[in-house]
């Protein structure tokens, strides 16, 4: 090894030579690493290519277009369903604007002047309130308000009920048997009920039981969508005519409000059961010097010939009509929209 001290300008060299080979192959392992990287990734562009090619219809410009132009055609659609399913602006607003009582005691009023004001337009309109439509719906609350949770479902039922009160008394029906609601429910069991659809299971049973303010709407003929959909339903059972149930449908289809006709039944009512239902008119009490009453026709009415007797005589019947209130719900945004809304 002597021979390093004797030529070290070769041995420089020599080393030099050494470490620039081995960088050398240190580049060429590299850049093969890299090469079967990209390879790979080509590979697999490739398939993603060859699949996507596959694809019905193919994504393309003009496809890509033609998507946007549908997806634009639906939001119209949508805004439009929207704004149907919002009822005229002058009602949706007058129900939104109004002030929710702030306690119980307040609560108790409100329904109170309700009822009042429901047996004032109905003696004014010539339509009986029967003992179970006697509180419009709301007998449960006759002594007190509703609990502190329920003051503000209350109060809207209480909106809702008053207007197809007023409805139906323009409709003029001989009389007003019951009106019932479904059961409202707190924020918190909405938002239980929510969760447990969410999670495929059945929605919890609502509190308090049965009473004879309230009915169960089947849920297959609901349009209740937790998150997206809430409503509200009432049945109004009345007996008239079937123009008061003409009339009060053709008013419920101007949509002042978005309440959707669910069911109606119908039940004719015999001779019998009217005239028991009538009111009974004051008896005619006779005066000691007043004149027997002739019995026999006079000549004007004799000379009008005999009482006709219409084809089709008039009938009475039951019905009840089983109405949905909808409100469209701002559903939360997804997950993706919320990260890409807040990077």
């Amino acid at each position: 090894m002597n021979w390093y001290r004797h030529y070290p300008g070769f041995a420089i060299g020599l080393t030099l030579c050494g470490l620039v080979a081995a960088g050398e192959i240190a580049l060429g392992v590299e850049r093969w690493m890299a090469s079967r990287a990209e390879a790979t990734r080509l590979q697999q562009r490739r398939a993603e290519l060859e699949g996507m090619g596959q694809l019905n219809p193919a994504p393309t410009r003009e496809v890509a277009a033609a998507i946007e132009a549908d997806l634009a055609r639906a939001q119209a659609a949508l805004a439009s369903m929207k704004a149907e399913l919002s009822g005229q602006p002058a009602a949706t607003e007058k129900l939104r604007a109004a002030k929710v009582p702030a306690a119980r005691t307040d609560a108790f009023f409100d329904l109170a002047t309700y009822v009042e004001r429901v047996k004032e337009a109905a003696a004014k309109a010539g339509v009986q309130l029967r003992p179970e439509a006697a509180r419009a719906g709301f007998a449960q609350y006759a002594n007190e308000g509703p609990e502190t949770d329920r003051i503000e479902p209350v109060f809207r039922q209480r909106q809702l009920a008053e207007h197809l009160m007023n409805l139906l008394l323009e409709a003029r029906p001989e009389a007003i048997l019951a009106v019932r609601r479904e059961r409202p429910r707190t924020k918190a069991e909405r938002e239980a009920e929510a969760q447990a659809i969410a999670n495929g299971q059945p929605p919890p049973a609502p509190e308090g039981g049965d009473g004879p303010d309230f009915f169960a709407l089947d849920p297959r003929g609901s349009a209740r969508v937790p998150g997206f959909v809430e409503t509200s339903a009432f049945r109004l059972t009345f007996q008239g005519e079937t123009a008061a149930l003409r009339q009060f449908l053709n008013r419920l289809a101007a949509f002042e409000l978005p309440f959707v006709v669910r069911e109606i039944e119908v039940e004719p009512v015999s001779a019998e059961d009217a005239a028991a239902d009538a009111p009974v008119a004051a008896p005619v009490v006779a005066l000691p010097n007043a004149a027997p009453a002739a019995r026999e026709p006079s000549p004007a009415l004799a000379a009008k010939g005999p009482v006709q007797t219409p084809l089709v005589p008039k009938s009475t019947s039951r019905f009840s009509v089983t109405v949905e209130h909808l409100e469209l719900l701002t559903p939360p945004p997804a997950e993706g929209a919320a990260e890409a809304a807040n990077p």
